[in-house]
């Protein structure tokens, strides 16, 4: 086989592949939006759901007696966390102001000292 019958069996390959393809992504998407699997997948969600907020609260009344912690407190925690560092770091900014006006102070008076001596 030459070079040329090659590329073209590859094309050709190519062409029916691409083909192919779109007929089963039209075909998957046309049973997809049959009112039937929406309504079937949407009932189990709403299934899923509600299976998942009983387990979070079994696991929230679980976690009193064992003592540890839940999303909930970990959630909350962290958000102490990040207000804390927030407030250092307004502490931060005003203590060094009051540095840099000392500072100031320092120099004026040094220089208030140095003119009256």
């Amino acid at each position: 086989m030459s070079n040329k019958q090659a590329l073209d069996v590859y094309r050709i390959l190519k062409l029916n592949g691409l083909k192919l393809e779109n007929m089963l992504n039209q075909s998957i998407q046309s049973q997809l939006n049959q009112k039937f699997f929406i309504q079937t997948f949407g009932s189990h969600n709403q299934v899923a759901a509600a299976v998942i907020r009983k387990l979070q609260n079994s696991i929230e009344t679980i976690s009193i007696p064992l003592n540890f912690p839940t999303k909930k407190d970990v959630a909350n925690a962290t958000k102490i966390n990040i207000q804390t560092e927030e407030k250092v770091d307004l502490l931060n900014e005003k203590v060094n102001d009051i540095l840099l006006s000392l500072e100031e102070l320092k120099q004026l008076t040094s220089e208030g000292l140095s003119e009256n001596g």
